[in-house]
């Protein structure tokens, strides 16, 4: 193993969701692999989440700076609830690649807090995103070679997927997750775990 590979991980921030969250996307993706659709590609269920910021390979070293910066953009943000909402394609059904659940709720809250997720790690030398920022949860993407065919049914059967009952998703800390890259899908495992304190004694 070279230097580069020990000294490099890929990572980014993220809410972490709750097992029961979780396991009612696992039932939507077991729904998903049922429709036996070609050239489409669905995630590991447990891993899941709601990227806050992708910041990719980085040296292991400046882990403790970017635990520092969420730190400080956690302790302006008191806890808040969304949603599951409805699933999406991205970036249309014609020409769907990525597969996805959307958010709802307190959405404000949610882009103050990336916003401050953001410029507390620009201070420290990460560049800004180039895209404005669209929480989703990725469940799934098609795969290049997918037909239009392909496409037309993996939009269809996500229409067709519920929403639970409960659609809690508590935000109240937010996660540096490490990303490993397998054959089988990305393996993610948390770094850092920072709650959101403002308002507390």
């Amino acid at each position: 193993m070279t230097a580069k590979e020990t000294d490099t991980i890929r990572t980014f921030v993220a809410v972490e969701l709750s097992d029961s969250i979780k396991a009612h996307i696992a039932a939507d993706i077991a729904q998903l692999r049922q429709e036996q659709i070609d050239n489409m590609r669905l995630v590991r269920p447990e891993g899941v989440h709601l990227t806050l910021k992708f910041l990719g390979d980085i040296d292991a070293n400046r882990v403790p700076t970017v635990a520092e910066a969420m730190t400080q953009a956690a302790a302006r943000h008191a806890p808040f609830s969304l949603a599951l909402g409805q699933p999406g394609v991205f970036p249309n059904a014609n020409r769907a690649r990525v597969l996805w659940i959307g958010v709802e709720g307190d959405l404000q809250l949610l882009r103050l807090l990336q916003s401050d997720i953001e410029e507390a790690l620009i201070a420290t030398g990460f560049p800004p995103e180039k895209q404005r920022f669209n929480p989703h949860l990725t469940i799934g993407r098609m795969h290049h070679r997918a037909s239009r065919e392909d496409r037309r049914r993996a939009t269809e059967a996500l229409a067709a997927l519920t929403l639970p009952e409960d659609r809690t998703i508590a935000v109240n800390a937010i996660s540096l997750m490490k990303s490993t890259l397998l054959p089988g899908g990305a393996i993610y495992d948390r770094i850092v775990h920072t709650e959101l304190s403002h308002g507390r004694a």
